[in-house]
């Protein structure tokens, strides 16, 4: 059985650079700390923005919760296997498949949304609970291990998107969006050290 990603095997960022490091890399004629200083905000940003943009320009949600930690993680680990498009994506569609599954096999699609259903027991919860296992045992096996999808599942199972209509497809296509853009743009991230 596949193992889970070890956060060990992340590598540790060297932390949001000083003023001091700041003017002593420009003495030596180095930008690239600079750079990588605003890269990951300015990428997370850019990410946002676009998957924003193409939902509001279609009318569907491409910018949903779950990808703010993907973004984060993509442009924070780019190159861990948990960041891969490969990951990205299957994570994401696993998480759509799992916790759609999981409202079927506990008949919780037409119970109300978690956000409104607060005093009582929901089978939505059940569901969510159901989703997660399914998630935890199917990501390894398809070596797509990423976390941040784990609240895609729980966007679906709470409620707050119905699979209707072109809803899964839009989540889908922001998922997508999103780690197309994020590769091309690890790809032109200027290297530590230069």
């Amino acid at each position: 059985m596949p193992s889970y990603p070890t956060p060990g095997a992340v590598p540790s960022m060297s932390g949001a650079p000083s003023f001091t490091k700041v003017l002593g890399a420009l003495r030596g004629g180095s930008v690239a700390p600079i750079i990588n200083a605003i890269w990951v905000p300015g990428t997370s940003a850019l990410l946002i923005v676009l998957a924003g943009m193409i939902g509001f320009w279609l009318k569907q949600p491409w910018l949903f919760a779950a990808l703010g930690p993907s973004i984060i993680m993509m442009a924070t680990t780019p190159g861990h296997e948990t960041t891969s498009f490969r990951a990205v994506v299957v994570g994401h569609i696993s998480a759509i498949a799992c916790a759609y599954l999981a409202l079927l096999l506990l008949n919780a699609n037409e119970a109300p949304a978690m956000a409104r259903a607060a005093t009582e027991i929901s089978p939505r919860i059940w569901a969510s609970a159901a989703a997660l296992a399914l998630l935890a045992i199917v990501q390894p096996q398809l070596r797509a291990y990423h976390p941040p999808a784990a609240a895609t599942a729980l966007l679906i199972t709470l409620g707050t998107y119905r699979m209707t209509g072109r809803t899964p497809l839009a989540l889908i296509g922001g998922v997508v969006l999103v780690a197309v853009a994020a590769e091309l743009l690890h790809r032109l991230r200027p290297r530590r050290g230069r």
